[in-house]
């Protein structure tokens, strides 16, 4: 094989190729559920607006735009996927529309937030806008590249999805809608199916181990891979520094022993600094739950 590209490459109906989709598809779909359970509890969508736009198109591209919804050929038919793929993709197509929904709700905030007056005027219009143009980009790029299997869509997107996340932690200042278990899944199913695509090569085109491993060999698609899984690294390392900060451990999210809540409900504060600002501040400045703390610290001294 002279030359190897994504687009020519078809993944063959064997097992070891299905359980793998199958896996990826598991860690995706607790990304999705997690990010909903979080966003209904905290009241805050766990996804950025970006990443939501792109991941709601690609899902439905390509669960939907191919046979036998539309005829082969067409410029509507954009999807070869295998029909486990596609109907995983279905699944976490329903989901994003959830995830949309909790956008929606409690995304104005956010935008309100950093932008004063933009969430109240301009934040439906302006999610409507992300997700044409998202759609119009993950189509045409497939397209014009002939990838139907929609690698290249989905890794450029995954950089904004691992990319996203680090400075809307930042950005947001609290860990709310994001959990350990959202980070680790998202990083995991992303790892899938570059290993089914390794497997592809070498097993089903031949690819020699020493081609494979030269960066002439879809080197685009190693650098998207390779960045992927820097950033989802850098964002789970991020985030349990993040959980850490607020005082709460990163898995249970429950506050770490000895630490009482403060007056800020995401942070929360060792039981001698509780006490240290209570004798140096009037009680009346914090909230009971607070003050609640600050008392059994003391007694505890």
């Amino acid at each position: 094989m002279d030359k190897v590209t994504i687009a020519g490459l078809l993944v063959p109906d064997e097992p070891i190729y299905a359980i793998l989709t199958l896996v990826s598809g598991i860690f995706w779909t607790i990304v999705y559920i997690d990010i909903i359970y979080r966003g209904f509890k905290d009241k805050a969508c766990g996804m950025p607006l970006m990443v939501l736009g792109l991941n709601w198109s690609w899902e439905f591209i390509f669960a939907f735009m191919g046979e036998p919804f539309f005829e082969k050929g067409s410029f509507f038919c954009v999807t070869e996927q295998t029909m486990v793929q596609r109907g995983v993709d279905a699944v976490w197509f329903l989901f994003d529309c959830v995830i949309l929904y909790l956008k929606f709700k409690y995304g104005r905030e956010e935008f309100n937030h950093s932008l004063p007056g933009f969430g109240k005027k301009m934040f439906i219009p302006y999610v409507l806008f992300i997700l044409f143009v998202s759609f119009q980009a993950v189509w045409f790029i497939s397209m014009e590249l002939e990838d139907h299997q929609g690698a290249y869509a989905a890794y450029q997107q995954n950089i904004f999805i691992s990319s996203l996340y680090i400075p809307m932690l930042l950005r947001r200042g609290n860990t709310d809608g994001q959990s350990m278990i959202i980070a680790i899944s998202k990083c995991l199913g992303t790892l899938a199916p570059d290993v089914m695509g390794a497997i592809v090569l070498l097993k089903a085109y031949h690819v020699p181990w020493q081609k494979f491993v030269l960066m002439e060999t879809m080197p685009y698609m190693k650098l998207l891979i390779g960045s992927c899984l820097l950033f989802d690294l850098v964002y789970i390392i991020t985030l349990y520094r993040a959980f850490k900060k607020e005082g709460k451990n990163p898995w249970t999210r429950k506050p770490l022993p000895g630490y009482v809540q403060s007056d800020d409900p995401h942070v929360w504060v060792p039981e001698e600094v509780a006490a240290g600002i209570y004798i140096k501040e009037t009680p009346e400045k914090y909230s009971e739950e607070f003050m609640a703390g600050i008392n059994a610290a003391q007694k505890n001294r």
